[in-house]
C-alpha cells in the first residue's frame, strides 16, 4: 500500500464503539503498510491517557486492549492536541509512551501530504 495517512481519533469512553473501530483501522492500516499518524483531539484525548486504552471494549471488534499494543510496537507517531491536553488536565507525565503533545499547526503540516481520515 505505501500510502500516507492521519488517522484523527475523535472518541474515547464517550463512544466506545467509535473509539475502538478507530484502533481497529489504525491496526489495519499497518497492515497494509501504511505510513500512519494518530492525532487524537476532543473526546479522542483519553485515549493518549495512560490506562484509558485498556478499558475501551466496543461490539464486535478486537477490545483496544489487544490492539493498542500493536501501534505502541510499531512506534506509530501519536499526537495528542494540545488545547485538549489542557481541557481534560492530561499532563505529561500521565501520557501512554510515545505520545507528543502538539498544536494545531504542527498537524496541519503533517495533512499536507497525507489522506486525512477522522473518526
Amino acid at each position: 500500500m505505501n500510502k500516507k495517512y492521519v488517522l484523527i481519533i475523535t472518541h474515547s469512553t464517550d463512544d466506545q464503539d467509535r473509539a475502538n473501530a478507530a484502533v481497529a483501522l489504525a491496526v489495519s492500516l499497518l497492515s497494509e503498510n501504511a505510513d500512519l499518524v494518530i492525532f487524537y483531539i476532543f473526546e479522542g484525548a483519553h485515549l493518549a491517557k495512560k490506562g484509558v486504552a485498556e478499558t475501551i471494549e466496543g461490539r464486535n471488534f478486537a477490545p483496544v486492549r489487544d490492539l493498542f499494543p500493536i501501534l505502541l510496537e510499531e512506534k506509530v507517531p501519536m499526537y495528542l492536541c494540545g488545547a485538549c491536553a489542557k481541557t481534560y488536565n492530561i499532563s505529561e507525565d500521565e501520557l501512554v509512551e510515545g505520545v507528543k503533545i502538539i498544536h494545531i499547526p504542527t498537524i496541519a503540516a503533517e495533512m499536507a501530504d497525507r489522506e486525512s481520515i477522522t473518526w
